[in-house]
């Protein structure tokens, strides 16, 4: 019986140590993070920085991060799938972009093109196993440390794309561009944004981006929160509004009275919804989706209001957006995929949920959630909206 036992030990060994020699120097399944990588930048065309990385052992890829133009300072999020670390001061001002893949050379480089500060700062780490830009539920693979980060000055990219607008003849449903925000991923500078109007007035028009542009939580923390006092509200109306528009798109933007205390979630009505807000930029709500001018679903039943699955409110995400870990759906069903034949995502309202600690969405099919989702969720999608003149002075 002992010697039995003892060859069947030893087979079962026999078979793990074969297993582990097949087994790829890189492999997912490896439980060591990767060394962390050197690298060297330098300056080219202008407006282009070079980073050239090293080989670094157990190393499957690198993650190239830059300074963001609209940092979320405070905002530290370990891998963008809903594990955070706020302890990580590696995060905050940097942006997730580009991923250099495997290819069996001693050396890697990568050009990063467009850049939009006059000085960048720069630092890679190496992954172990399959990294994902899908925005999918799936993991992944085991990060390395951040190389220290180097700085280098370039040649800043303008802002914006032009120095006067007339938007006097567009019409509602109509698509315009205004304003520019990265949109590509490896980022490669600005791109104009495109946004669906909504509503036109004598002069002035509504407009909601036709995209979602960016991937951030309502609020950095779960507390207790309304529209008036989340970091998304913040963000939108400085980060962004900074980042996104030059001198003149700003004078075409309205700041106006956004109304927040008279919207109930007709589902939780006992939800506390904040004060009115002055804001330039700022989400849709609740109320937006019972107006059937602005071309969304309207039936005389609430419940079908919120629950039908409406096209005109599905939106795709930018693949900068994606590359910051907003979730979009990858497939062919029909109830997923937008006009424009996209996989839709899921994308805040400035409503409050169930209760203050969650916001309400809306789904990829386009049906409003308004329970909501935690307020510090982070694979939601942002979709700005604003007023905005129809000629610059």
């Amino acid at each position: 019986m002992k010697t039995k036992l003892f060859q069947r030990v030893m087979a079962l060994l026999s078979v793990a140590i074969l297993l582990v020699s097949v087994l790829p120097a890189g492999s997912a399944l490896a439980s060591e993070k990767p060394e962390t990588p050197k690298i060297s930048v330098k300056a080219v065309n202008g407006t282009d920085v070079k980073v050239t990385i090293e080989k670094t052992k157990g190393a499957d890829g690198y993650e190239v991060w830059i300074t963001s133009d609209c940092g979320y300072t405070g905002y530290k999020n370990e891998n963008h799938y809903f594990t955070y670390s706020y302890n990580d001061e590696s995060f905050g001002d940097y942006i997730n972009a580009a991923t250099v893949d495997k290819n069996g050379k001693a050396v890697r480089t990568i050009t990063i093109k467009n850049l939009s500060k006059p000085i960048i700062s720069i630092k890679v780490r190496a992954y172990v196993g399959t990294h994902y830009t899908d925005g999918g539920y799936n993991r992944p693979g085991i990060y390395g440390d951040f190389s220290k980060a180097k700085s280098i000055e370039v040649t800043a990219q303008k802002k914006g794309y032009k120095s006067s607008y007339d938007f006097a003849k567009v019409k509602r449903g109509e698509t315009i561009k205004f304003g520019s925000y990265e949109q590509n991923y490896p980022v490669d500078g600005k791109d104009p944004i495109e946004w669906v109007v909504l509503d036109k007035g004598t002069n002035e028009i509504f407009i909601m981006s036709k995209y979602a542009l960016d991937n951030l939580p309502y609020n950095v923390d779960r507390t207790e929160v309304t529209w008036e006092t989340c970091t998304l509200r913040k963000w939108l109306n400085e980060c962004f509004y900074d980042a996104a528009f030059n001198n003149t798109e700003k004078t075409m933007i309205l700041n106006k009275t956004v109304l927040n205390s008279n919207i109930v979630n007709r589902s939780y009505p006992e939800t506390e919804s904040g004060s009115d807000t002055k804001d330039k930029v700022f989400l849709l709500s609740f109320e937006d989706f019972l107006k059937e001018g602005y071309g969304f679903y309207m039936d005389n039943n609430v419940h079908n209001i919120y629950n039908a699955r409406d096209i005109n409110r599905r939106c795709a995400p930018s693949c900068y957006a994606v590359a910051q870990g907003a979730y979009h759906y990858i497939g062919n069903d029909n109830d997923c995929l937008t006009a424009d034949n996209e996989g839709g995502c899921s994308w805040w309202l400035r409503s409050s949920g169930s209760d203050n600690e969650s916001a309400a969405f809306v789904y990829d099919t386009g049906r409003v959630k308004e329970k909501g989702c935690r307020v510090k969720q982070d694979s939601l999608a942002v979709r700005p909206a604003m007023w905005i003149k129809l000629k610059s002075e």
